[in-house]
C-alpha cells in the first residue's frame, strides 16, 4: 500500500479525525433514509459499522445498540450518546446480538468488506429485523466512467466501492427490494460522492 494512503487510513481511525470529515456531509447523507422512515415508529435500532456514534443521534428516541471494531470509536460513542455500544468485527458471524430490530442499519460499512462478507452479513442482518421492520443500507456506489466522484471512491479506505448493478445483486440476494435510490453528495453542484440508499425486508 502507498503509504501516504496508509498514513491517510490511520488518521481516518481516529475518532476525532473521522468525526471531522464526516460532519460537513453526515446530514446530507442520511436524508434519503430520513424521508421515508418515520423514527416515531422505530422502537429498537441495531447500527451495525456505527463508528464513533455518527447516526445515533438520528436515534434517540429509541433503544439503540451500535457496533463497530475499532475500540476507540466506541469509547467516543459511549461516552457522547445514550445506547449499547459493541466492540466487535462484523465479519465475525458470532457478534451481532441474538435480538430483534425494526432498523437494522448500516452506514458506510459495508464498501469496506468483499463481496463474501457483505452477503454473509446481510443475511444475518435479515434474520434479526422484527415483525414490520427492515434492514436500511447506505453506502458507496462507483459511478461509471471519469470524474471527481469515481476517483474519490477509488481512493476511499474501503476497498469495495461497487456499481450500483453489484449493490443491487448483493442486496437482493437475502433481502427483498422495497427501495433503493442512487443519490449524490457533495458540494452544492458538484457531486464529489454517488451513494446508495436501499431499504429491504427478508425474503
Amino acid at each position: 500500500m502507498n503509504p501516504l494512503r496508509k498514513v491517510a487510513d490511520r488518521l481516518l481511525e481516529m475518532p476525532i479525525v473521522y468525526g471531522t470529515l464526516q460532519a460537513p456531509f453526515a446530514g446530507n447523507k442520511l436524508k434519503p433514509f430520513l424521508q421515508r422512515v418515520d423514527l416515531s415508529t422505530v422502537r429498537r435500532v441495531l447500527d451495525v459499522g456505527c463508528g464513533p456514534g455518527t447516526n445515533a443521534r438520528a436515534f434517540a428516541g429509541s433503544d439503540y445498540v451500535g457496533i463497530d471494531i475499532n475500540a476507540d470509536y466506541i469509547a467516543t460513542a459511549s461516552a457522547r450518546f445514550k445506547g449499547r455500544f459493541v466492540v466487535g468485527d462484523v465479519a465475525d458471524e458470532t457478534v451481532l446480538p441474538n435480538e430483534k430490530f425494526d432498523c437494522v442499519f448500516a452506514n458506510s460499512l459495508m464498501h469496506h468488506l468483499p463481496d463474501d462478507v457483505t452477503s454473509s452479513l446481510l443475511a444475518r442482518m435479515a434474520r434479526l429485523v422484527a415483525p414490520g421492520g427492515g434492514v436500511h443500507v447506505l453506502d458507496l456506489v462507483l459511478p461509471d466512467g471519469l470524474s471527481p466522484a469515481r476517483a474519490l471512491a477509488r481512493l476511499d479506505r474501503g476497498r469495495h466501492a461497487r456499481p450500483i448493478a453489484e449493490w443491487r445483486r448483493l442486496f437482493t440476494q437475502h433481502l427483498e427490494e422495497r427501495h433503493l435510490e442512487v443519490y449524490p453528495l457533495g458540494l452544492p453542484g458538484i457531486p464529489l460522492w454517488w451513494m446508495v440508499y436501499f431499504h429491504g425486508v427478508p425474503k
